[in-house]
């Protein structure tokens, strides 16, 4: 990770940049900028603590521990395909009332709020930020 940071940090200038006029508004590199660094100091601190303080510990993977944050992942990314294809409130709708269920709720409710969230964000985003979310094949 250190060494990943400073690639990063070496590459940004070229990838992120600065504005030909001075708005006064903060940079476009501020944020990543802060977020290598914060890495870069984290990865020394973990060297010189496996290095010099010999603190190591060894975590073993264990399918069944980590199973069900994998399948979360999964979900998600599966969420991510399924807004280009049908849509923002009909994915958000489906993935979101999957997630409810493999957690293991099973109130009524919570479904419909569910939708209602999502619909309810979409018409935000499109009316009030004047943003439009991918409305894929149901408008």
């Amino acid at each position: 990770m250190g060494a990943l940071s400073l690639i990063l940090l070496l590459v940004m200038p070229n990838q992120v940049r600065i504005p030909a006029y001075d708005s006064g508004a903060p940079s476009p590199r501020i944020i990543p900028g802060i977020c290598i660094v914060i890495m870069l100091i984290f990865s020394i601190v973990l060297i010189i603590q496996s290095l010099v303080f010999k603190q190591e510990k060894i975590v073993e993977f264990d399918w069944n521990k980590e199973k069900p944050a994998i399948l979360l992942i999964v979900m998600l990314c599966v969420y991510v395909a399924l807004i280009t294809t049908i849509g923002f409130v009909p994915a958000s709708a489906l993935v979101f009332s999957a997630i409810l269920f493999y957690c293991g709720e099973r109130k009524p409710f919570i479904y419909i709020f569910v939708i209602a969230a999502a619909t309810g964000i979409y018409f935000l985003f499109k009316y009030v930020f004047t943003v439009s979310l991918p409305t894929g094949i149901f408008f």
